[in-house]
């Protein structure tokens, strides 16, 4: 009996520790793990998830293409989380790719750099019928406001996912 709660004391605190450590790695890791676990554990937000990855790019360049064959092309490590906002009630559809290259010279008003090996993330902010589209990389918001910034942001959106499933525009 000694032996048995000794195994699992140890198995306890050998969870503990390892919830310990999920809970502290930064953002993309951390969602890395939960995107393995959550479509297991969760039909709901596996439903979200999928719905997410199956619409259309509407780009068309890119016509025919769904968000996850375009943005997960050129992308070493890929993963899609789902979450629900508490405070506005909308829910979130998180995708999270490493390694994309992406030539935004052409954007000086979105910190426009040439990023290679960044890690891009885009929130699909989902509110009823309606799917907003919110691009990061390397943790900036590409998202300005004001002005002419609709379509503006339409454009970098559009470049981001461009760039992701064809490769980085040359330099000019």
């Amino acid at each position: 009996m000694k032996q048995f709660l000794k195994v699992v004391f140890g198995i306890v605190i050998l969870a503990g520790v390892l919830y310990g450590i999920y809970i502290v790695v930064p953002e993309y890791p951390h969602n890395m793990i939960k995107s393995f676990i959550q479509p297991i554990t969760d039909a709901h937000a596996k439903m979200r998830i999928e719905q997410v990855q199956n619409m259309s790019v509407g780009i068309k360049e890119l016509e025919g293409l769904t968000y996850k064959m375009a943005v997960e092309k050129n992308t070493g490590m890929s993963c899609w989380v789902y979450e629900q906002d508490e405070l506005t009630g909308n829910e979130v559809v998180k995708y999270y790719g490493k390694g994309a290259a992406i030539n935004l010279k052409d954007f000086p008003d979105y910190n426009g750099k040439l990023y290679t090996g960044a890690v891009v993330k885009f929130e699909f902010v989902i509110s009823g019928n309606n799917v907003e589209i919110l691009p990061y990389v390397d943790g900036v918001k590409m998202n300005i406001t004001g002005g002419a910034s609709k379509e503006r942001n339409k454009e970098i959106l559009k470049s981001i996912v461009s760039q992701m499933y064809s490769g980085m525009q040359p330099d000019q």
